[in-house]
């Protein structure tokens, strides 16, 4: 009997326990705040971080952009094991760091996940737009004429960029390729094509006189002489293609052939050929960092009220008919009053004033 007992006691208190414990649980649970997360977020898509971060290098100095540059092609596949996002970062932090003397090296990775440099890409995305624009490929070319000739092809590169301009989204690779060169007269997409440009000296002459535009937030080589025909390189860090026309280029810029431009731009389909970390910030949306929200909330709910003062001649704008437990500018009048009744009249004075004024 008493063993059936101690039993039945112990079970008694394991369920007091458990219901204890579940009533703690559910009640955390509703004590959970209801916190409200705004994001203000661009129009554009995401840009790679590894050109973001050129980009503020140049900022603080021109030659810094072209030393990471080099940095990052000799130093690519050391570190072979950066596969997540966050690994990435860190590598590029640590090489744009390298460059960086004390105390913009400790600021570099704040500045770099603000994405303070996206709209810069943006920008140089809308360029690479304007020079494919105005070389349409042949499969372009083909496919307009048999359906209306030239002047359909005409309004399709003008939808096309307007639909850029004011959707921001990211340009297609064409026909495949990652990375062009632009000299004014002609795009290259391929090196070798390139190299027999370089070698013909007829055609850099004639090149000379239609180069293509250049702007002072351009990258332009060290080693490039201003009086040489333009070329302007359209890819991005980590492809390869970038690695070939850029090794071909920087030999032409020293040699006085070209004056050398980068606009790094990576094309939509060439995410997978970018490496590891070429890639990383494309995917997800961009949130634009520095930038405050004012959430202005109303209650909408309904208060019963009683009425029966209003029968009886009194007005609901009568002070003493109000709820004064409700906080005015930080003071409960009904506690006050409730410990100086003595002082009604000047409390409630101050009451109003606090309300009257803005």
């Amino acid at each position: 009997m008493e063993t059936r007992f101690r039993s039945g006691f112990w079970a008694l208190v394991v369920l007091v326990v458990f219901l204890s414990l579940s009533g703690y649980s559910v009640s955390a649970q509703s004590r959970r705040p209801k916190n409200v997360q705004v994001a203000v977020r661009a129009k554009w898509s995401g840009t790679p971080l590894l050109l973001e971060a050129g980009e503020l290098l140049s900022k603080e100095w021109k030659n810094l952009f072209w030393e990471f540059i080099e940095v990052w092609l000799h130093t690519e596949n050391e570190d072979s094991d950066s596969h997540t996002a966050k690994d990435c970062l860190k590598k590029i932090v640590k090489y744009g760091q390298s460059l960086l003397s004390e105390p913009l090296a400790s600021v570099f990775e704040f500045s770099l996940t603000l994405r303070s440099a996206s709209p810069r890409l943006v920008l140089y995305r809308q360029l690479a737009e304007e020079s494919l624009s105005s070389f349409p490929l042949t499969e372009d070319v083909n496919s307009n004429s048999v359906n209306g000739g030239i002047s359909d092809l005409n309004e399709n590169m003008e939808s096309k960029k307007v639909e850029q301009l004011l959707v921001g989204m990211n340009l297609r690779s064409p026909g495949g390729k990652c990375c062009w060169v632009d000299t004014g007269g002609a795009l290259f997409f391929d090196v070798a094509e390139l190299v027999a440009w370089l070698r013909s000296p007829n055609e850099l002459a004639g090149d000379s006189f239609q180069q293509p535009e250049f702007y002072e937030f351009d990258h332009i080589h060290v080693d490039s002489s201003i009086r040489s025909p333009v070329a302007i390189l359209y890819g991005a860090l980590g492809t390869e293609c970038f690695r070939e026309f850029h090794v071909t280029l920087v030999e032409a810029a020293k040699e006085g052939k070209v004056m050398y431009v980068v606009r790094p731009v990576l094309p939509s389909g060439c995410e997978s050929k970018s490496g590891h970390c070429g890639a990383v910030g494309t995917r997800d949306p961009l949130n634009l960092g520095g930038y405050g929200v004012e959430l202005a909330l109303k209650n909408m709910e309904y208060k019963a009220m009683d009425d029966s003062a209003i029968k009886k001649g009194v007005t609901l704008e009568d002070p003493h008919t109000e709820d004064l437990s409700q906080e005015v500018r930080g003071f409960i009048f009904s506690r006050i009053l409730e410990r100086k009744p003595e002082l009604a009249s000047e409390i409630m004075a101050f009451r109003d004033y606090l309300l009257s004024s803005p």
